[in-house]
């Protein structure tokens, strides 16, 4: 949800290292990018909608600037134009800043300066910000202080002022900011994935801080400006893993590592037991286990809760983050709540954390960036192991969530019942599986899409859960409006939507429910619907006599196969989206990092 830099440093390219580490960020909004660098006392300001690259078309690389910060937006107050593009300068040019996060009570600051008669361009909430730090008495640090008191909502700032010559000011409050330090350079950055190239270690700025960072120093204060220590993060592999190799796409990239990642779990949890504070004393008064998750994540929690209800038999529910907490939740002490996140920094989810943790429950968490503020405020931390996942669309880190859950519920159930489950061995077949079996067909369904007008995906239980991913992953990218159902509920009202004009997946893993999807199957096939079942389950050809196309998936161990039948449906999407002529890493309207409500 917008992706911010600021550069302090000797080198005379400023401008072009602050492009090439906000290309980093492009993934958090792309709706418009702007730049503005100090030089001579004076801000230059460049700013452009749509991608980076137009934003670079832009500049002329002659200003020899040392400071400098930048924006790329993920749009969510006003329209996307050239007024609501950041960076924004104060009424009175004093101050230029970048903003990460919401500023709820805007309208009324808004107020205030309109009393004051400072105009306003735009319609974005940071707007109001530089103006009201201008029309602050003291000095830069009170200035700032005063003004960040006056917010309501969540911030990661960087601040110039003109008064303070190659100095970066930095604010955080419920949004992540960190900064990074090395002889004679400081780079600032709402993700690490920017330290990797040049550093070695990095700060992340701990909930209601500020920096002071010059080229020899960086000074941590707290809100009442009491000097505050923090500590250094190494630089990980992590940070290092952001980049395309031969692929055109991240997308295309990140779905053909889903193997590597099975495999490189299975080899992290081996060798550290993650699991191991998951014992009888952590588990014994446990009556109740909440998953929260967002868009994905909640499909993941959604899988993980039919995982551990099966394996332990305690209850289990699945929650929507941005509704859970305005459901009253029973949480206490007894309970355990698991919440599921990529980037560990999604803010309903993370609101909910915060929640769960007041009200005394255990808190588990998975996510796949292992320095995230979800991460730091769990009791125990599942890494997913997934490696950099860029794209917007979640498709390895997906299969990790899945991959992870099932482990954590074979872990469990082997707490609770004290005997030894062979979880390698099981887990050690599914890595071999073929993720990408009969993936030539791709293309041939991709063309069935192409000419239908209605899109839906059925299934039962486990499937059910697969399809919602599915229809998801085909929405996000190639925005064709699809709907996703249990396969039972298509009579009680979908079914009317559903011609010859249409197309059903019917996803049928489970040899036990094989009968009820053939019914549905039939049910869609006497309306004129055109169906591809999707399955690993092997059929006698009088079953298939409703269905259209069958596509086979591979075999493997049958607890998880809802692992390996939504690859098929993630090529899918890609492949449908890149006829369409669009981007499957940069969809309109989506961020990959959610850090606002």
């Amino acid at each position: 949800m917008c992706g911010i830099i600021g550069y302090i440093g000797t080198n005379e390219n400023t401008e072009e290292i602050i492009i090439n580490n906000l290309k980093k960020l492009e993934y958090r909004g792309y709706d418009s990018s702007g730049i503005c660098l100090f030089d001579n006392d004076k801000f230059y300001v460049h700013k452009s909608l749509g991608e980076i690259k137009n934003l670079n078309k832009n500049l002329n690389y002659e200003i020899k600037s040392h400071c400098g910060i930048a924006h790329t937006r993920w749009a969510t107050h006003g329209k996307v134009s050239i007024n609501n593009t950041h960076p924004h300068l104060s009424f009175d040019k004093e101050w230029c800043i970048v903003h990460n996060g919401i500023i709820e009570n805007h309208l009324d600051l808004k107020n205030e300066l309109l009393e004051k008669n400072i105009k306003l361009y735009g319609d974005t909430d940071t707007e109001v910000v530089p103006n009201i730090l201008s029309i602050q008495k003291g000095t830069i640090l009170q200035a700032i202080t005063k003004t960040i008191k006056k917010l309501d909502g969540s911030f990661a700032f960087c601040i110039l002022n003109k008064k303070s010559k190659d100095t970066l000011f930095l604010a955080r409050k419920n949004s992540p900011l960190y900064v990074a330090k090395n002889k004679d350079e400081v780079l600032a950055s709402s993700d690490p994935v920017c330290f990797g190239e040049k550093f070695e270690y990095y700060y992340s700025m701990p909930e209601k801080t500020i920096c002071v960072a010059k080229k020899d120093e960086l000074t941590f204060y707290d809100f009442e400006l009491n000097i505050i220590k923090v500590k250094k993060t190494k630089v990980s592999v992590f940070e290092k893993s952001a980049t395309k190799g031969n692929y055109n796409y991240f997308a295309e990239k990140e779905i053909d590592e889903i193997p590597y990642v099975i495999n490189n779990i299975i080899k992290s949890y081996s060798a550290t037991n993650y699991f191991k504070k998951i014992d009888c004393n952590f588990l014994q008064s446990v009556n109740n286990i909440k998953l929260i998750g967002c868009g994905t994540a909640y499909h993941a929690c959604l899988m993980g809760a039919k995982y551990i209800q099966e394996k332990t038999n305690i209850e289990c529910s699945a929650y929507i983050a941005s509704e859970f907490r305005y459901s009253n939740p029973h949480i206490d002490k007894n309970t355990i709540c698991i919440f599921c996140s990529q980037s560990g920094e999604t803010a309903d989810t993370l609101l909910c954390l915060q929640l769960a943790k007041q009200k005394k429950a255990k808190i588990i968490s998975l996510v796949n960036v292992p320095y995230s503020s979800i991460a730091k405020q769990s009791n125990i931390l599942l890494p997913l192991c997934a490696g950099m996942e860029i794209a917007v669309i979640s498709t390895k880190a997906y299969n990790a969530m899945l991959f992870v859950f099932y482990m954590l519920s074979l872990h469990m159930q082997s707490v609770l019942k004290q005997k030894k489950i062979k979880v390698t061995k099981k887990l050690k077949r599914l890595s071999k599986a073929n993720f990408f079996f009969n993936a030539n067909y791709i293309d041939d369904i991709s063309n069935i899409i192409l000419k239908s007008e209605k899109v839906f995906f059925i299934g039962k239980g486990e499937d059910y859960i697969s399809a919602l991913e599915a229809g998801l992953k085909l929405k996000e990218i190639t925005y064709i409006n699809c709907v996703s159902l249990p396969s039972g509920e298509l009579k009680h009202g979908t079914l009317s939507l559903v011609d010859n004009k249409s197309i059903v997946f019917v996803i049928a893993t489970k040899k036990e429910l094989l009968s009820k999807n053939l019914a549905s199957a039939s049910e869609i096939k006497s309306r004129g619907g055109n169906i591809i079942l999707v399955t690993n389950l092997s059929i006698d050809e009088t079953s298939l006599k409703d269905i259209d196309f069958v596509y086979y998936f591979d075999k493997t161990v049958e607890e998880c196969s809802s692992m390996l039948c939504i690859v098929p449906f993630q090529l899918l999407a890609v492949k449908t989206c890149l006829k369409l002529g669009y981007s499957p890493d940069k969809p309109r309207n989506l961020a990959k990092s959610v850090t606002v409500e």
